[in-house]
């Protein structure tokens, strides 16, 4: 396996610890630069979300492009161990902070500041997706203005189309890996026509 590398901004270059045991899957080379380049303009001072982390390279990355704060959530001692260690060797520890939590339990915390970005990347059929998905709507971390991505695999159904609540706005394909981007709708105030798409 190619080294795990940043690729823009200020830690451009720098290779990243995997976590021991090989049980991460980073995201390929294109789809990454594909997400960050569809991301871009929103990067510089967000705070970012990166949820099932793994060796943390979506949170860092943001981080190297300008966000202002990334939080890294995986349950896993060793890629808690990976993502504290690359935030050192990229020096961006005092923009980044880990959480060695299950995802849903992050979820459920009340004491932080809404995220503008929230990368969820979990492992491939597994059924993690559903009940994020579900937790996502009444959860304070987020609002209507935060972009949600998920890396998935074709056959991994989200089952958009029956959570009302989520309002998918693009996809990417490469391969047999999908990015899907989704928002949540905004709580609609009875009389007033639906906002206007762009």
């Amino acid at each position: 396996m190619a080294a795990l590398r940043v690729s823009t901004g200020s830690a451009k270059g720098r290779s990243l610890k995997m976590p021991k045991g090989g049980k991460t899957r980073p995201a390929m080379n294109r789809v990454k630069n594909s997400l960050f380049s569809i991301l871009a303009a929103r990067l510089p001072g967000c705070r970012f979300l990166d949820l099932f982390a793994g060796s943390g390279s979506l949170g860092i990355e943001a981080l190297s492009r300008g966000a202002a704060f990334a939080a890294f959530v995986d349950h896993s001692p060793d890629c808690a161990r990976a993502i504290r260690d690359n935030l050192e060797l990229t020096r961006l520890t005092d923009r980044g902070r880990m959480y060695p939590l299950d995802a849903l339990r992050f979820l459920r915390l009340r004491d932080l500041d809404p995220f503008d970005i929230v990368c969820i990347d979990p492992p491939y059929l597994k059924g993690l997706l559903g009940p994020i998905l579900d937790e996502i709507p009444g959860c304070p971390l987020f609002t209507p203005r935060t972009i949600f991505i998920i890396e998935r695999q074709k056959k991994d159904d989200l089952g958009l189309a029956d959570r009302p609540a989520l309002d998918q706005f693009d996809e990417r394909t490469f391969g047999d890996t999908v990015l899907t981007f989704f928002r949540l709708r905004p709580p609609t105030v009875p009389g007033t026509p639906p906002p206007a798409t762009t």
